[in-house]
């Protein structure tokens, strides 16, 4: 019985990523969390977000429709709540922004 368990409890750990930078996210579907790596983001300084696209460090990117953008503190941040200088870890995907961590000034 007790190997049973220790190998349970193995096991589960085993699943566990450790070690990478994540944030969490909600998804449409679920009100769980979603754990999300951000190894390989860019990372810069926000200059202006004006409807669908952001400026990012003087390059203008595309946010896609579906864009999961999330404070430092893995909360759902919305597009129009983001201040310029804000520091930001983002994602492409087919050359658009698909994820960012956005870190607001405090």
């Amino acid at each position: 019985m007790n190997n049973t368990v220790f190998l349970v409890v193995l096991g589960l750990l085993i699943l566990m990523p450790v070690g990478s930078p994540s944030v969490y996210a909600d998804t449409e579907q679920s009100q769980e969390p979603m754990l999300f790596s951000t190894v390989g983001f860019q990372f810069g300084v926000i200059d202006e977000v004006q409807g669908s696209s952001i400026r990012i460090d003087g390059r203008s990117y595309v946010l896609k429709s579906a864009v999961v953008t999330l404070t430092h503190e893995g909360e759902p941040l919305e597009i129009e709540r983001i201040i310029p200088t804000s520091l930001v870890k983002f994602h492409l995907k087919e050359g658009h922004i698909d994820k960012m961590v956005v870190t607001l000034p405090q």
